[in-house]
């Protein structure tokens, strides 16, 4: 019987920079293959070739997607025996643990000196061009932030926050119901979502695949969705429970879904850029909305739908950015992979399997 595959994001675009939970997930794996070396493509495919080597094998894994080009990996992660493969250059994670947990496998000694020489003027232009169009794409994500904050402190002026936590309350009641488990529970880290060059884009449905009950948030910016979901993971690690925190592609410090794994629950924010709605014969999707505690007035409405527009304008700018970026990376990448020996890297593969 195959194993089954689940897909995040292991890093964002986020208006306070990049945002990286490779180093959380080291911390859940008791066995870690740091990749080391100048990568192109080629790393993804060993990367997917790990991934359905134990998929094969019936174990169930996680891929962590590159949010630059659509389908590259930068790590696999094997669930059950703990065992992480991690393109540890980009970004730059170093091993902690060598000679118990932590395992290197380089391959700098694959690439062809000769082939790198030949094209070194146009990977140095690339290089030069890639760093501005990723400056100016972050950028206009902080700019997105600050406009988005803006927007928050509109709405959070017409709040009902006592509304909002009765229905807070009534709602952890029906999540828990008084269970207390006779256990530690243990907290883990994910991203199902984040800026790319075609957009933002997530995981959700992959992700909740398999969950019995699912929560959709409704609620505009500033009323206290991600609160609610800290409040929330804080609540069921204090009764025993695992919890998964999902972040927010756009915000670092903020949170846009909680898993109770052993609930098969989870709840998250199912606003814009991340809309969704309960689907067509799943019983156990349901609507979650704390909008009603917000009434604005027509001044606010007038003045939000402003705020709004430069919003999406500052995210439309970051988004044309990350494409000339990745349009950059690309074709540096694809020198590299040209100027791997393959028959080198063949050798220092044979390490992972």
């Amino acid at each position: 019987m195959k194993g089954s595959i689940t897909k995040y994001f292991g890093q964002a675009m986020t208006g306070q920079g990049w945002k990286n939970l490779y180093k959380d997930i080291v911390r859940e794996a008791k066995e870690v293959y740091f990749l080391k070396g100048i990568f192109g493509f080629n790393v993804s495919n060993l990367l997917k070739e790990i991934g359905y080597h134990y998929v094969n094998k019936g174990h169930d894994i996680e891929f962590f997607y590159d949010p630059l080009f659509e389908n590259t990996i930068q790590a696999t992660f094997i669930k059950g025996i703990d065992t992480l493969f991690l393109q540890s250059s980009k970004p730059s994670i170093e091993p902690t643990q060598l000679g118990t947990r932590d395992k290197v496998i380089s391959f700098y000694e694959c690439l062809d000196e000769a082939i790198l020489i030949q094209h070194g003027e146009r990977l140095k232009q690339l290089s030069e061009e890639a760093e501005k169009w990723h400056d100016q794409c972050f950028a206009s994500l902080q700019m997105a932030i600050q406009i988005h904050d803006e927007w928050e402190e509109a709405t959070q002026q017409h709040m009902d926050w006592k509304a909002l936590e009765e229905q807070r309350e009534e709602l952890f009641d029906q999540i828990f119901n008084g269970i207390l488990l006779n256990k530690t529970g243990v907290l883990t880290h994910r991203l199902f979502g984040t800026l790319t060059p075609d957009g933002a884009k997530d995981f959700l449905r992959n992700i909740t695949r398999n969950l019995e009950k699912r929560y959709f948030i409704k609620g505009l910016p500033g009323t206290g969705k991600s609160t609610m979901l800290k409040q929330l993971a804080q609540d069921a690690l204090k009764r025993g429970f695992d919890v998964q925190k999902v972040w927010c592609g756009l915000d670092s410090k903020s949170i846009d879904m909680v898993i109770l794994p052993e609930l098969k629950l989870c709840i998250f924010d199912s606003t814009a850029p991340h809309e969704y709605f309960p689907e067509d014969g799943r019983e156990g999707d349901v609507i979650f909305d704390i909008t009603k505690h917000c009434q604005l007035s027509d001044e606010a409405e007038a003045k939000i739908e402003e705020i709004s527009k430069k919003y999406r304008k500052a995210i439309l700018r970051a988004t044309n950015y990350a494409k000339l970026y990745a349009e950059a990376e690309k074709e540096i990448r694809e020198i590299l992979d040209q100027a791997t020996d393959f028959s080198k890297w063949k050798k220092q593969s044979s390490f992972l399997f």
